[in-house]
């Protein structure tokens, strides 16, 4: 009788320890999964911020061109406001790359997100430089007459000795078409080479989501953090 007790009273100490042990490894486990799971917002976020400010920079080697196209017929306008910019977008998807190479402790991720937005860089500039030189040069043809054409306007239209002839505004309206012209040249070579720049994009983006969206796993649960 006095065995059976004693085994009662152990096999219930046992049982009693073995709740009160996985008590404490599942509330580690639990424990370790919310720090996860806010680490894991951390990443997604700052892997968010860095497609945006991806998409916002390569927007503005798209659009940036025209802008300047809309801003040649300006005195004030200079080719390092566009520099400024760029340097300014890209500094900005460096720096997310960056940041969210740490929140995700990987290094080789940010080489890999480094490396890509360079390359896309690369396929960029050639025709950006290009375009933006022959802009400019036709800007510096289209100057004296616009500045003439301004001073006759300020004159109410009246100072005819600075007016532009028939000649003269003709070719004015020939260098806008020009200018137009150099913006469809850079708009048709865009698109000629984009599969290239889209293939950067997409392995890119690629890399991003399989980190945004990937789910979290048990082996990144650790029972013996609490």
């Amino acid at each position: 009788m006095a065995l059976a007790v004693l085994a009662y009273v152990g096999r219930n100490w046992f049982e009693s320890m073995l709740k009160s042990r996985f008590a404490v490894a599942e509330q580690r486990i639990a424990a370790s999964l919310a720090i996860r799971a806010g680490l894991r917002s951390h990443e997604q976020n700052e892997l968010v911020a860095f497609r945006i400010a991806v998409e916002k920079w390569e927007y503005f080697l798209q659009s940036g061109i025209g802008d300047l196209t809309m801003q040649a017929e300006s005195k004030d306008f200079e080719p390092a406001d566009f520099h400024k910019s760029d340097l300014k977008l890209f500094g900005n998807v460096r720096l997310a790359a960056v940041k969210a190479s740490i929140f995700l402790c990987d290094p080789n991720l940010e080489i890999e997100l480094l490396k890509t937005i360079a390359t896309i860089r690369a396929l960029y500039y050639p025709l950006l430089e290009t375009t933006m030189h022959d802009l400019l040069e036709t800007q510096e043809q289209m100057l004296p007459y616009l500045n003439r054409l301004r001073l006759f306007e300020a004159s109410g239209q009246k100072d005819t000795v600075i007016a532009l002839t028939a000649d003269e505004a003709q070719v004015l309206i020939s260098l806008r078409h020009q200018m137009t012209a150099v913006l469809q040249g850079f708009a048709e070579n865009l698109s000629s080479q984009y599969r290239s720049i889209a293939e950067q994009l997409y392995e890119l983006k690629d890399k991003i989501n399989v980190r945004t969206y990937r789910p979290l796993t048990n082996s990144e649960v650790d029972p013996g953090n609490g």
